[in-house]
């Protein structure tokens, strides 16, 4: 039977170290990120797509950046990765793009189209706060305007909603121009983020808006806190018709 939808597999905040055995927040993140390609490995198929929402490495090796192109060898997919606040940019963009890590922002599948935003626009010292430049948006609109047939994903580190349980320091500063502007796109479906280390959907104006869980530790946004709940990744499928589904996994044999 045809299939009629491609797969997607969204990795985020996987905070990795060159040293195997550094623990961030009491977690071995580099055992952890291990475990949760294991873990898509023995529930699904292989992706058509992985997308990485952000802080790959936490500190800031070419090193750990090679580290993740090697281990993501085991899925036969290409990798597209948006960076987060604590990655360092310069350093990325030295390794990539490294087989199989593309450093494109934008990539078409069947009838989507999956567009990669910056939101490091103009960061803050010792702000954990995003904001999405002028030309990023620009560049979106250019995009959906440049493929009118193709349903458009969003995926960027940084939230877009507000919402309380996360407090402002982790908003985008921008969030609410951001928002029209998506919303004002009838083939923007939805958003992919990451940066909070946790999960949460918010739906506004026909734009569904995802957060998944960290490949590493978990926290509660107001506090920091660790959670010690399990790590996680998002899997998803998209519909030639722009119909979506998606679920987030837990890494059960997590011990926090």
């Amino acid at each position: 039977m045809k299939r009629n939808y491609t797969t997607v597999l969204q990795l985020t905040d996987l905070h990795l170290f060159a040293q195997s055995d550094v623990h961030f927040n009491k977690v071995n993140t580099r055992d952890s990120f291990i475990k949760v390609l294991n873990h898509v490995q023995q529930h699904y198929d292989n992706p058509d797509i992985i997308i990485i929402t952000g802080d790959l490495a936490h500190d800031d090796e070419p090193a750990t950046y090679q580290f993740i192109a090697e281990a993501l060898k085991v899925f036969n997919a290409p990798v597209y990765c948006v960076l987060g606040n604590h990655d360092h940019h310069e350093n990325a963009y030295r390794v990539y793009p490294l087989t199989p890590v593309s450093t494109d922002l934008h990539c078409l599948l069947r009838r989507w189209q999956i567009i990669l935003v910056d939101s490091n626009h103009q960061p803050m010292p010792d702000s954990y706060q995003g904001e999405v430049s002028q030309a990023e948006l620009q560049r979106v609109g250019e995009l959906i305007a440049q493929h009118p047939d193709k349903w458009a994903l969003i995926a960027m580190h940084h939230n877009l909603p507000h919402h309380d349980d996360r407090g402002v320091m982790l908003e985008v500063r921008n969030h609410e121009q951001v928002m029209a502007y998506f919303e004002q796109q009838p083939n923007i479906k939805l958003v992919l983020s990451g940066h909070v280390h946790q999960e949460f959907v918010i739906v506004q104006n026909g734009v569904c808006y995802l957060s998944t869980p960290a490949t590493g530790y978990q926290s509660t946004s107001k506090s920091g806190q660790v959670t010690g709940e399990a790590p996680g990744y998002r899997w998803l499928k998209l519909y030639d018709n722009g119909r979506f589904e998606t679920d987030v996994r837990r890494v059960t044999y997590w011990v926090s």
